[in-house]
């Protein structure tokens, strides 16, 4: 894995030796507010109270919703861009504690893939106070057992968002078609070959103008704007994980340097350059 892209590597050990991290949003100081794609040395759970924005999570885009759970894991390239209404708090924490701690171990059920979870204010709010229950405990400065109510805690946390996220990945498999799962792997595996609508339809055996109508019926994005978006996350896996230049890469999808260049800057608001400006910084 790369190690150009900006790194953060300290977590604060807030709670005695464990290495666990709880913040409010805008709370001085905000030391994980880094405004350019980025990684982390450890995991983050964000909870979202208030959305807006848009969180670019492994290259792949996602609004911000209110009653939503992000999740990264550590080595993960993410980049945040939060409107000024949108609110929330952050536990973070290294897995590799969790898992292999002599006080309490947690068996850790997330595989290291980030993911969104957006909830009902309901299932929200249970998960909520949970982590209300973990930063009291954090306030805590006596008690025998206060590393372990706290691990305990911290175990009912993780599991909880775990029980929500399988879930949650049942419904969502139910509503994939077979068309939109095919579609999907053809244009994820042929993205440097071709980006028009025919190519991935022919591939389908189904006219083109049935493909976008599908898909527009089933997803409310037609499929020139999923292969865009899949096309883009495809540059910046290589514009973030690679040292290949503009024109390169540009040529690795099948376009020139000109066109992507065009289309990057429409799509994601910044050129491919100023992208990976400060993928060099060490945070």
């Amino acid at each position: 894995m790369s190690k150009n892209i900006p790194s953060q590597k300290t977590l604060i050990q807030s709670f005695n030796k464990i290495p666990v991290e709880y913040f409010k949003w805008g709370v001085a100081p905000d030391h994980f507010k880094i405004d350019m794609p980025h990684r982390h040395e450890f995991s983050e759970f964000m909870f979202f109270t208030q959305g807006g924005g848009f969180h670019e999570l492994d290259f792949i885009n996602h609004s911000i919703l209110p009653n939503s759970i992000h999740f990264i894991p550590a080595s993960t390239v993410h980049f945040l861009e939060r409107d000024l209404q949108s609110d929330g708090f952050t536990i973070a924490f290294d897995s590799n504690f969790l898992d292999a701690n002599a006080i309490h171990r947690i068996v850790y059920p997330f595989e290291e893939k980030a993911f969104v979870l957006n909830l009902s204010e309901k299932q929200f709010k249970n998960i909520q106070s949970i982590s209300d229950f973990i930063l009291s405990q954090i306030k805590i400065n006596k008690g025998y057992y206060k590393e372990k109510a706290f691990l305990v805690a911290m175990e009912l946390l993780i599991t909880t968002i775990a029980n929500e996220v399988q879930s949650n990945l049942i419904d969502e498999s139910s509503k994939e078609d077979r068309i939109l799962r095919k579609f999907k792997t053809d244009v994820q595996s042929n993205i440097h070959l071709d980006t028009s609508v025919k190519f991935y339809a022919d591939r389908l055996n189904i006219s083109a103008k049935y493909l976008s109508n599908h898909l527009r019926k089933n997803t409310r994005k037609s499929a020139k704007q999923w292969i865009i978006e899949l096309l883009l996350i495809s540059v910046k896996k290589q514009l973030i994980n690679s040292d290949l230049s503009i024109k390169q890469i540009a040529y690795n999808h099948n376009y020139n340097e000109s066109s992507l260049s065009k289309l990057f800057k429409k799509q994601v608001g910044f050129t491919m350059s100023v992208y990976r400006l400060n993928k060099n910084e060490q945070f």
